[in-house]
């Protein structure tokens, strides 16, 4: 039985592409065993493997000085136990998906004389992985611009890794418009409360048209409309898009690839702190070919999306889904 160590969590940008991977990896009868940490979304999450090892690891960007030496040693003393781990169980070759998580395993694994791949979800790269780069046989990428930061001949555009029953829906969905004109807004893992409040105001004054708000973790007042339809967080996201003529959402990875795999003509609204602004750079080529409307946060009021709106419900939105599903890439994992 072939067996590989898989890292990428602490947020479910890096966790869920590393979960979409192994799961693929455990039907093909692979033994997995997932390195992660105890502070990040992998501790409250299955994952699909054999062994499962958290370790109490601390980031280093966005820390003060002291911050980061403790993350240093964090990162180096984590890269020691899995080092020890690598020795004893000797994989075929190991995954990281990027994050802070993913040094000790990548580190560890050159060191070892494993073989390294690398996927990059995000435009531009995160530190992890540029440093990782150097060490990786192969840089998995998911647009094809990121591969400006990466020796060319390393680099793969395999695009984003999703979960199986969001591409086995997305395969064969056609895009055909509603009755009601119906709008997804979805705020990503962390959610928008910009956006969501945004979002319910124009329900109040656009009648017309259905509002499915997926709001996250904030709290905001929800007034009691029939065209708004309100979650913290859904499962099933394949039925929400295929109910939707248009999303508006925030242009994390998954949701980008996810929105292409539908077809959905979208407003993304950036999370204006992302590292090195990635999730406006996900989407700016979209808007360059003319396939979704971009918004940036300090723009964002509900006049401003009350105008995207209505100038996107102008457009032909059956042919434009065709051209947006041509950007898909189904086979990511």
């Amino acid at each position: 039985m072939k067996k590989v160590f898989i890292s990428g969590g602490g947020t479910g940008g890096h966790f869920y592409p590393a979960l979409s991977v192994a799961e693929n990896l455990k039907e093909k009868g692979f033994s997995i065993t997932y390195i992660g940490t105890t502070n990040g979304i992998e501790n409250k999450k299955d994952f699909p493997a054999d062994e499962k090892i958290l370790y109490p690891m601390r980031a280093v960007r966005g820390k003060s000085i002291i911050g980061k030496i403790q993350g240093v040693f964090s990162l180096l003393s984590t890269t020691f136990k899995v080092y020890k781990q690598i020795k004893k169980e000797k994989p075929d070759f190991s995954i990281c998906f990027g994050g802070y998580t993913s040094i000790p395993l990548g580190l560890a694994s050159f060191l070892a004389k494993v073989p390294l791949y690398i996927h990059e979800q995000n435009s531009i790269p995160s530190y992890s992985n540029k440093i990782l780069s150097y060490f990786a046989k192969k840089v998995f990428i998911t647009f094809e611009l990121t591969a400006k930061y990466f020796n060319r001949k390393k680099t793969v555009l395999t695009g984003m890794p999703l979960r199986k029953n969001i591409i086995e829906r997305a395969k064969n969905y056609v895009y055909k418009p509603n009755q009601t004109k119906t709008v997804l807004v979805v705020g990503g893992s962390q959610g928008a409360k910009k956006l969501s409040e945004s979002t319910i105001s124009l329900a109040s004054e656009m009648k017309d048209i259905k509002f499915i708000l997926i709001k996250g973790k904030w709290q905001v007042e929800v007034p009691n409309l029939e065209n708004l339809t309100v979650y913290e967080y859904v499962d099933n996201m394949e039925d929400l898009y295929t109910s939707a003529d248009v999303v508006i959402s925030r242009s994390g990875s998954s949701s980008v690839n996810e929105i292409l795999c539908f077809g959905k003509y979208a407003i993304f609204v950036p999370f204006p702190y992302a590292a090195s602004n990635h999730q406006y750079y996900n989407v700016k080529w979209l808007k360059d070919l003319g396939l979704c409307e971009l918004i940036e946060e300090k723009d964002l009021s509900k006049e401003v999306l009350k105008k995207a709106l209505e100038d996107t419900f102008n457009k032909d939105l059956e042919s434009l889904s065709k051209k947006i599903k041509e950007y898909a890439i189904f086979d990511s994992d």
